[in-house]
């Protein structure tokens, strides 16, 4: 591929990427919520409809986001009564997180309405096609950083 090609590449997947975020800041506006807020919210949901425990850590990894950064967006919603934390009671060292009911009503809501934008934003798009390319991708770039 050209040198001008990967750099338009480069562009089109970088602005791609800023539209997405804009367009997702904006319907979480509406729910006071940071798009890193919402991804937390997303992995304690999924986690606990899994049936697993959710502990502090995994969170970070799961959606890499900075331990402390992860600390600190808990300790807001925690004060907004969207969660729970406490201290592991066989592990003290382990912090384990739990949705309230609050926390699990607005995130249903915000889910729903990310999940209508989506549909919005993909509907006359290709996305088996973009999805072939992107993994092609993806799995060349994880092969690189190991």
């Amino acid at each position: 591929m050209e040198q001008k090609n990967t750099q338009r590449v480069d562009n089109l997947i970088w602005r791609v990427a800023k539209q997405l975020n804009k367009r997702k800041r904006a319907v979480l506006e509406e729910f006071d919520l940071t798009c890193s807020q919402y991804d937390l919210l997303a992995a304690i949901w999924q986690s606990t409809r899994e049936k697993k425990g959710v502990i502090q850590v995994d969170l970070a990894e799961r959606t890499q986001i900075d331990p402390m950064t992860t600390s600190t967006i808990l300790r807001n919603l925690q004060k907004r009564n969207l969660i729970i934390r406490e201290r592991g009671l066989v592990n003290t060292r382990t912090v384990e997180i739990e949705l309230t009911y609050s926390g699990s009503r607005l995130y249903q809501i915000a889910k729903k309405q990310i999940d209508q934008m989506r549909e919005e934003t993909y509907q006359s798009v290709d996305q088996q096609q973009i999805i072939s390319q992107l993994l092609i991708l993806s799995n060349k770039l994880n092969k690189s950083n190991h």
